[in-house]
């Protein structure tokens, strides 16, 4: 069975997932051991940690404080030999624990749509993302069909796959030579509605079944010829701080006391539209979908947000902005200076290429080659990710699947405060 997305405005058909409270188990001192990921000598990453000895099915309150410490020291976490896969509860409790004032439910990208309801079983999410019946804050990214009774998923579940040819600027890849290897980033961004809700602090991967096989050629496909090696199914971050770092003195200064305006409803507004090859940007061709012709959307709900952020822990400064969803800058040179609002698309989308095209380069990108069990965690006020597309194969349940992770994606929770 494969799901249609019913995307509608009528309320009857949005669900509300609800926010259950809980107490974590009591313990005086954290089990966890942290191991520093290693990078190769042309690297310019300096993220990344290794977690021993924490069962997050079953972690403590000491536990939580140990990971929090480490996420914001080190962005991006991997916790290896986990005794059992990663409940959906759990890894929903997981990212929970970051923001206890959160009260609606941890979408972070508001109340998903209503699909469908099947013997009695709704579902939320869309058919590409679809969310898990028992813990709908839980996403599931991937291809293919998914086992029976799959935490109360319907029978016959198939899990549809995304293809950059849905999104990303012609020509596409052909079909041959992504056979033989070739793959793109499909979107670099941080996770967030970019209307009305803020984003979630944190975000988080479960590897449930990994692809097989030798590395994919990622092109930038941006007339630059660059090119990496990369791991199947894997995930690409760059840090927002060495993006930050690599900016001429006075871009550097300008990003430091400037704003950005996200679309309403941005991800609508660019379905339209076509991504620039490298997953950064739109390209400016006007298809974007008209404001009049949107969800209904309110200015107050509008969200505009810093250029750059600031860990509350570190103090560490890491430049997080949205390529795709920019709508309009508000641009100064100092903190009381004056302010020049850029609304033409062109150049706004000029300004994000010279902001953010500098760290999207190999030596700055970690892609994480996932093993099954694997959970990964990212400060997601820190770092950009961006998923791989991949053209091996490997099979399923008897069914060809296409190179992708079937993973579990917590969208995350929701976090009003300070950035």
């Amino acid at each position: 069975m494969v799901i249609t997305a019913t995307l509608t405005d009528e309320p009857h058909l949005r669900l509300v997932a609800s926010k259950s409270a809980f107490t974590l188990p009591h313990a005086t001192e954290s089990t966890g051991r942290i191991d520093l990921i290693e990078h190769g000598p042309q690297s310019k990453i300096d993220f990344g940690a290794k977690i021993y000895g924490i069962d997050l099915n079953n972690f403590t309150d000491a536990d939580f404080d140990f990971i929090s410490d480490a996420l914001h020291k080190y962005k991006f976490l991997v916790f290896k030999e986990q005794p059992n896969m990663l409940d959906p509860r759990q890894q929903y409790k997981l990212t929970a624990c970051f923001d206890p004032d959160e009260k609606t439910g941890g979408f972070a990208h508001g109340a998903d749509p209503f699909l469908t309801e099947h013997n009695g079983i709704k579902i939320y999410g869309l058919p590409k993302r679809p969310a898990i019946p028992i813990q709908p804050q839980v996403h599931i990214l991937g291809r293919g069909p998914l086992p029976e009774g799959h935490y109360q998923f319907p029978p016959g579940f198939e899990v549809q796959g995304i293809d950059h040819e849905e999104f990303h600027l012609p020509p596409h890849i052909p079909p041959e030579q992504r056979e033989a290897g070739a793959s793109r980033f499909y979107q670099w961004h941080f996770d967030a509605s970019l209307y009305n809700i803020p984003p979630p602090r944190v975000g988080c991967l479960l590897a449930v079944r990994t692809p097989k096989g030798p590395d994919v050629t990622v092109r930038w496909d941006d007339g630059t010829g660059t090119e990496m090696k990369i791991a199947p199914g894997a995930t690409a971050m760059v840090a927002g701080s060495r993006a930050l770092e690599l900016l001429d003195p006075e871009t550097k200064n300008i990003v430091m006391h400037s704003r950005i305006e996200y679309a309403p409803h941005a991800f609508v507004w660019m379905s339209t539209a076509h991504s620039a090859r490298l997953g950064h940007l739109l390209e400016t061709e006007g298809l974007e979908k008209p404001l009049d012709q949107l969800p209904p959307w309110s200015q107050d709900k509008v969200c505009v947000y810093p250029m750059v952020w600031t860990n509350p822990k570190t103090g560490e400064k890491s430049l997080q902005v949205h390529g795709q969803g920019a709508f309009k800058l508000y641009l100064k040179d100092t903190a009381d200076g004056p302010e020049r609002v850029v609304d033409d698309l062109a150049e706004v989308r000029a300004f994000m290429q010279k902001i953010m095209r500098p760290v999207i380069s190999p030596e700055n990108i970690y892609a994480h080659p996932h093993e099954e069990q694997d959970v990964i965690l990212w400060y997601n006020r820190a770092l950009w990710h961006s998923i791989i597309f991949g053209t091996l194969f490997m099979y399923l349940s008897g069914r060809v699947i296409e190179q992708w992770a079937i993973i579990f994606m917590l969208v995350g929770v929701n976090l009003f405060g300070h950035f």
